[in-house]
């Protein structure tokens, strides 16, 4: 076996390969292209090797010209997951390649990235391309309040989310012309953000999975939120039980622990944060719901929120869905309430 251990950047790979026995067999630079790649495994001849590489933006493409390499397997780390290498005092490309092919040798990688294809992969780039849209509408608003303050005025809370929000807001007196036109400006982009957010909300509800069907027979799990927590998840056989789903969920406490003390702090940001985003509002959603198959999770808030609080109480909510969409596509069946009936705060 060859341990390839590769340093991405968009303007060269810095590789670093080695054999069993610690000899160096490539240790330079590669164009970052798919024939730069190819020419460099195709010349290591015809043995088994093992290519290791940070996950990045360019993800897709390097693994699949990998993949599709007789003899080649592909182990991408999550950067988060080797803090020490980026951290280390003595730090180049050339380091961090070394470092990387020397713990393939001696099989101590961590855990390796999920790498989604298909389907799958469609919907979560979809749902990622939707999401960098919603949050440059939300700037925008959020810098016409700017420019409403600035000329002593505070709009409403829900202000925008009136239908005739542009209306009214043309029809204040109290803005400048200069501001007036920054405004206009700024309305525009978010109409035409609204337009294209809207096709890419179209494009994913058509999007179709035996899975998704299974999910949206939960309370409060929808059209979306089934298709962003099955594009997370996505093959759920890889995760040893439902505190790991959890914790890639990012819904799991942070602990503090020191002698005999243990202390839960606040709720650790290292997962995906589409999936607590969205669970969080589904969370809204079920506390007020009163439908047969909300009621097991609804008491359950209750219970929390009498002991610890309503905000504590809705990340629990959150963080049991997500442990019951888990369940669901594990299993393959439907949501079953009567399964919730002895669930404990």
């Amino acid at each position: 076996m060859i341990y390839i251990g590769m340093d991405i950047s968009s303007k060269s790979f810095v590789v670093h390969g080695i054999d069993e026995k610690k000899r160096v067999l490539v240790n330079g630079e590669i164009e970052p292209t798919r024939a730069g790649l190819k020419g460099m495994i195709k010349g290591l001849g015809v043995q088994k090797k093992l290519v290791i590489f940070e996950a990045g933006n360019q993800l897709k493409w390097i693994a699949k010209t990998l993949k599709d390499m007789e003899g080649v397997e592909i182990h991408v780390v999550h950067p988060n997951e080797i803090k020490w290498i980026s951290q280390s005092s003595g730090k180049t490309d050339k380091i961090d390649a070394r470092k990387l092919a020397h713990l393939g040798r001696g099989d101590m990688l961590p855990r390796k990235v999920h790498i989604v294809e298909g389907k799958i992969r469609e919907l979560r780039e979809l749902l990622s391309a939707r999401q960098r849209l919603q949050s440059k509408r939300v700037a925008l608003i959020n810098s016409i309040r700017g420019q409403m303050k600035q000329e002593g005025h505070s709009l409403p809370a829900k202000f925008f989310q009136s239908r005739h929000w542009r209306e009214k807001l043309r029809g204040m007196k109290i803005i400048g012309e200069v501001q007036k036109l920054i405004i206009e400006s700024y309305m525009d982009s978010i109409a035409g953000l609204l337009i294209a957010e809207k096709k890419l909300t179209e494009k994913i509800g058509t999007i179709k999975d035996k899975g998704i069907e299974l999910l949206e027979s939960i309370p409060s799990v929808g059209i979306l939120s089934s298709r962003v927590i099955i594009s997370a998840l996505d093959d759920v056989g890889r995760f040893d039980s439902k505190k790991c789903v959890a914790k890639y969920g990012a819904l799991t406490p942070r602990i503090y622990q020191s002698g005999g003390i243990t202390h839960l702090g606040r709720i650790n940001r290292d997962g995906r944060q589409e999936v607590r985003r969205v669970l969080l509002q589904c969370a809204h959603v079920i506390v007020r719901m009163r439908s047969y198959g909300a009621r097991p999770l609804r008491e359950f808030f209750e219970r929390i929120m009498k002991r610890r609080g309503k905000k504590i109480a809705i990340v629990a909510v959150a963080r049991k869905l997500l442990t019951i969409a888990y369940g669901v596509l594990k299993s393959k069946t439907a949501y079953d309430p009567s399964r919730l009936t002895g669930v404990t705060a």
